[in-house]
């Protein structure tokens, strides 16, 4: 499925995009605590502990929102509330300054390449127990998660894509 903006998902991201410009905190509660992430040594990539840690918690104040919420619900959530951040202007697209590739250039500096995006994506998914394989790692190439569902099945992740949905056949893009 295409992503689709739906009145309560556009009420949740500008909502947590007001949140996140004031520097409201989130409650934390449920929320896998960053030490304890699955893919913790991908998602950091070159941000320092504190550079991390300051990711984290403005991501806190987007997922805080999803606990409880069905995994599908959730995945679209995420790629909304992370696309908005671009959307708003507040992200811009690069491959050339620092943390281009990281959470903390999305969430914190507001630059990001696919990879941003995508660690970004994955930040949030790990931080509410999700697992996920991050497409194209590492890649000069089009980055997305890639994330199993209970059924067996894989979705695709990719805000930057415009994509939330069932994965085509294994590691296939539907925009690619």
């Amino acid at each position: 499925m295409k992503m689709k903006r739906s009145v309560i998902g556009v009420v949740l991201t500008i909502c947590m995009t007001v949140l996140m410009v004031t520097g409201v905190s989130a409650q934390t509660s449920g929320i896998v605590p960053a030490n304890q992430l699955a893919n913790r040594k991908s998602l950091q990539k070159s941000c320092t502990n504190a550079e991390f840690q300051q990711a984290y918690d403005r991501a806190a104040i987007l997922v805080s929102t999803m606990i409880g919420h069905s995994r599908e619900d959730q995945l679209i959530e995420i790629a909304e509330g992370v696309r908005v951040l671009t959307d708003f202007g507040l992200v811009q697209y690069t491959t050339s300054v620092p943390h281009y590739n990281d959470p903390y250039g999305y969430f914190i500096t507001g630059v990001s390449s696919c990879a941003g995006a995508t660690r970004a994506t994955g930040l949030c998914l790990n931080m509410l127990g999700i697992p996920y394989e991050h497409v194209n790692e590492n890649q000069w190439s089009h980055q997305w998660c890639r994330v199993p569902m209970a059924d067996g099945t894989f979705w695709i992740v990719d805000p930057y894509g415009l994509y939330v949905g069932p994965e085509p056949a294994p590691y296939v893009h539907p925009y690619l």
